[in-house]
């Protein structure tokens, strides 16, 4: 846990990749392994291995006294509410995995049925062999379409729901907790050795806090001073170590920075290497554009609004993404930034834009994360709201095995510890997953009935009206002649095969745009 502490801020903040110090001295930097070491005694106060806090203890209950005081008015009750309806859920789940096992299993002995629900309160690591078999028996049973399963079976399944959407209501209606995850310096670390190959039973020369040498003239010290001197017992080596991370003259944390804006925006930084600025790493292809960048960021007050304003303003980032035969001779891979680069929006980015074209984007913000449910059949999806309505990715709730379905076919990152650059694959999974998913399918019909409402509003219903919305939506630019007569064509073929539900042809239009390469890519 604490080296990937440090892999996190030395790669994702300063461009080395300390961590390779660990045993040795680096074989390609200037990094001796005594610097790993005084890298890691500077967050020895948090990470104390020798006094070590459980992710249990690492929290606190932080807020203003008006917050405190509504969720002790707010929780309760609710609380109250919750436990009662999640009693009545665990024994309708109870109830329907046995009806299951009567139904499909009517010889099984009544103590095999009640071992499988002791089974599932147990970890799949920690079940023997025989419980294993009985709740896969359950699961292939559960799993098998409603037309094959009894009456009282659905009965207790739409029951189940109900109960989980109460529940989910409630929760909704609660005060975000004042427990926050939280690491604090506690001003007494335990002395920091060099560690012989790394391993923690060789402890070797005793070194303080302080920063790769290389990083600093080798003559100014590493001083931290505790913040509060005359209050709570702090080391301040963190901050001494923000402080110097963020000095003017710093020579990796505007770089860096710049670099991954820069890689956001074109799909690829000056330096690929976003976790690397060694000599292992790529060279920059516009050094005196990063360095220029660079010294722009600190002179507005490190100020990633005005970066971003910065770069989206200029010409490189407003170039068209058309390639000619010139492009391809003179930088076949745009490494020398001769075109836009055409990119895939993110997974994100993509649900996102689903859910705020079809109307269906919530703007709330903050709060506890939104739940996800998990299908019979493995679908992981979100759980919208009561007016169904959903909020933007950013707050969807993550879990190893509960990766909500769309994020993860469209790349999202797994952290491992951390994300420096992502995937982005094209499989097949994704034009699937657009074209059959029963979720873009009802948001195609809900796009449609926002575009029917503009149309209505504005008294055009005519098809060039719904085409020109269409695209102003989706796209955010009008259809150029030849898109504009092939999707009128379209329109007109659908309509006439949907005489008697015209909005459903609109629909139908309205996926298509979906699904195209016009929605789903910057261009």
């Amino acid at each position: 846990m604490i080296n990937d502490a440090i892999t996190i801020v030395s790669e994702g903040v300063m461009g080395l990749t300390i961590g390779c110090a660990r045993c040795h001295s680096h074989k390609y930097d200037p990094i001796p392994s005594r610097d790993f070491y005084r890298f890691k005694a500077i967050f020895q106060g948090v990470f104390d291995e020798h006094d070590w806090l459980t992710f249990r203890n690492r929290s606190l209950k932080v807020d203003v006294p008006q917050r405190v005081k509504r969720v002790e008015q707010v929780n309760p009750p609710l609380n109250a509410e919750v436990s009662r309806l999640s009693a009545q859920l665990e024994t309708a789940t109870s109830e329907l995995r046995l009806d299951l096992l009567r139904h499909h299993y009517p010889g099984q002995a009544a103590a095999d049925r009640s071992e499988t629900l002791r089974a599932l309160k147990t970890t799949g690591n920690n079940r023997t062999q025989q419980q294993n078999i009985l709740v896969e028996m359950l699961q292939r049973a559960d799993a098998l379409p409603e037309s094959e399963q009894p009456p009282s079976v659905l009965r207790t399944r739409h029951a189940v729901r109900d109960l989980q959407m109460q529940i989910d209501k409630l929760k909704r209606q609660m005060e975000p907790p004042l427990t926050i995850r939280a690491l604090w310096d506690r001003g007494q670390p335990s002395p920091t050795y060099i560690l012989h190959r790394g391993e923690h039973t060789k402890p070797r020369r005793l070194v303080g806090p302080g920063v790769p040498s290389v990083l600093t003239d080798g003559r100014t010290p590493f001083i931290a001073r505790p913040p509060f001197p005359h209050g709570t017992q702090k080391t301040g080596r963190r901050l001494a170590f923000a402080r110097w991370l963020t000095r003017p003259d710093h020579p990796m944390t505007a770089r860096v920075m710049v670099n991954r804006v820069w890689y956001h925006h074109f799909g690829s930084g000056l330096v690929r290497t976003l976790e690397n600025f060694g000599t292992q790493g790529d060279r920059p292809t516009h050094p005196e554009l990063l360095d220029w960048l660079a010294v722009k960021f600190v002179e507005n007050n490190w100020s990633i609004k005005e970066l971003h304003r910065l770069i989206m303003n200029s010409r490189t980032y407003r170039q068209s993404s058309r390639v000619n035969e010139k492009h391809l001779d003179l930088d076949p891979q745009n490494r020398l930034l001769s075109r836009m680069t055409v990119r895939r929006m993110d997974a994100e980015a993509l649900r996102d834009s689903l859910l705020f074209v079809t109307g269906r984007l919530r703007n709330a913000a903050g709060g506890p994360p939104d739940p996800v449910s998990v299908s019979r059949d493995g679908l992981v999806s979100a759980v919208p709201d009561v007016d169904g309505r959903w909020r933007r990715s950013v707050y969807l709730q993550y879990r190893r095995t509960e990766t909500p379905t769309i994020m993860e076919v469209f790349d999202y990152p797994e952290m491992g510890p951390n994300c420096l650059t992502r995937n982005v694959s094209t499989v097949s999974l994704q034009p699937l997953m657009l074209m059959n998913s029963k979720h873009v399918h009802d948001l195609a019909a809900a796009f449609a009935a926002r575009v029917q409402n503009i149309l209505s509003q504005k008294n055009a219903p005519d098809n060039a009206n719904r085409v020109e919305i269409v695209h102003q939506l989706a796209v955010n630019r009008p259809p150029s002649g030849a898109e504009r007569d092939t999707c009128l064509r379209a329109l007109a073929r659908l309509q006439s095969l949907q005489i008697d539900e015209p909005q459903t042809a609109l629909a139908v239009y309205c996926h298509t745009i979906l699904n195209s390469a016009a929605f789903q890519y910057v261009d």
